[in-house]
């Protein structure tokens, strides 16, 4: 996402959703959505946490940061169709 914006080029042309997970190896998904919460460019980007860890202490942290939507692994239906929702 750094380089499409780097580029000058408008985000919403080129990503229309972000799936993150909790667990990453350099940036937790809660740290990464607060990120894109942050930026002007990229706030109103729909972001989903798609997690096996979503208990309801790791639920409320997400909405806190900004989550649109929470999908607790492996519940690959309900993700798609949260997609779907924010894509289509």
């Amino acid at each position: 996402m750094q380089s499409v914006v780097a580029d000058g080029k408008d985000i919403a042309e080129e990503v229309q959703l972000v799936i993150t997970d909790i667990e990453m190896p350099q940036m937790d998904g809660h740290h990464f959505t607060k990120r894109i919460r942050e930026d002007e460019r990229l706030k109103k980007l729909p972001v989903i946490i798609f997690s096996s860890l979503i208990t309801e202490g790791l639920r409320h942290k997400g909405m806190k940061v900004g989550a649109t939507a929470q999908v607790s692994k492996p519940e690959i239906g309900e993700l798609i169709e949260m997609m779907d929702s924010y894509v289509l």
